[in-house]
C-alpha cells in the first residue's frame, strides 16, 4: 500500500507541477504540501476531496487502496456475469438497450477546482452514484453549477436543487415543465443523506 504522501508527490510530478503551484490551487501553503509528501502530516477530508477531483482519481487511490478497489471491481463483475447467465438472450438484449436516465444536481456556486459545484454537492453526487451502481440502476448522477442550467437541464430526467439554489425552482420548472424537480432539504444536504435521495430518485425513475 502506498502512503498518501508518495501518492500526492507522484501525481504532482506526473503533471510537472511544483509544490508551490499545487499549493496555490488548493489554497494552502507550499510548506503544507511539503509536509504531506514527507509524510509529516496528512490533508484533511476536504483537501482529500479537492485533490481527488483535481487529479481525477478516487480518494481510495489517494489513500493507497487501489488494490482493494480492484478486487471489489472483480467481485462486482462476477456478480454481473452471474445475473447475465440467468437472463434469456432476448431479455438481455432488451435490458442492454435501455437508455441511461440522467439526474442532475444544480448548485448555485462552483468549486475553485472544477465547475461541478461545491465539494459538499460533489460528495453527495459520489454517494448517490455508488448507491446506483450497487443496486445496478441505470441512472447517472451529475452535478453542475447554476450557469449550466440551460445547457444541461434539457438532458435531465430528474433535477435536484441544493438548498442554496432552491429559490430558482419555479423559474427552472418553467424552462423544463415536463421534468420533475426537487429541492434537497437542508438536513439531507448537510448530513449527506444520500440514501433518502436515492430512494426518491428510484421511485421517480424506476
Amino acid at each position: 500500500m502506498l502512503a498518501i504522501g508518495k501518492q500526492i508527490k507522484k501525481l504532482r510530478t506526473e503533471k510537472k507541477m511544483t509544490q508551490k503551484e499545487l499549493a496555490e490551487i488548493l489554497h494552502v501553503t507550499p510548506q503544507a504540501v511539503s509536509k504531506w509528501e514527507r509524510e509529516e502530516s496528512n490533508p484533511d477530508i476536504q483537501l482529500l476531496l479537492d485533490l481527488s477531483h483535481y487529479f481525477h482519481v478516487s480518494v481510495d487511490e489517494l489513500l493507497g487502496n487501489k488494490q482493494t478497489s480492484f478486487f471489489d471491481s472483480l467481485l462486482s463483475k462476477a456478480k454481473g456475469r452471474k445475473r447475465m447467465g440467468n437472463k434469456q438472450p432476448n431479455e438481455f438484449q432488451h435490458t442492454e438497450n435501455i437508455p441511461e436516465k440522467q439526474v442532475i444536481i444544480f448548485d448555485i456556486v462552483f468549486s475553485f477546482i472544477t465547475d461541478s459545484g461545491l465539494m459538499q454537492t460533489q460528495l453527495l453526487q459520489q454517494r448517490l452514484t455508488q448507491l446506483m451502481k450497487k443496486s445496478n440502476k441505470n441512472i447517472q448522477i451529475n452535478t453542475y453549477d447554476s450557469t449550466k442550467v440551460d445547457e444541461e437541464g434539457a438532458k435531465a430526467n430528474y433535477i435536484l436543487l441544493t438548498p442554496a439554489f432552491g429559490y430558482a425552482k419555479e423559474e427552472i420548472q418553467k424552462k423544463f415543465p415536463d421534468t420533475p424537480i426537487k429541492i434537497i432539504s437542508k438536513k439531507d444536504y448537510g448530513m449527506l443523506n444520500a440514501q433518502i435521495l436515492y430512494e426518491e430518485i428510484v421511485r421517480k425513475l424506476g
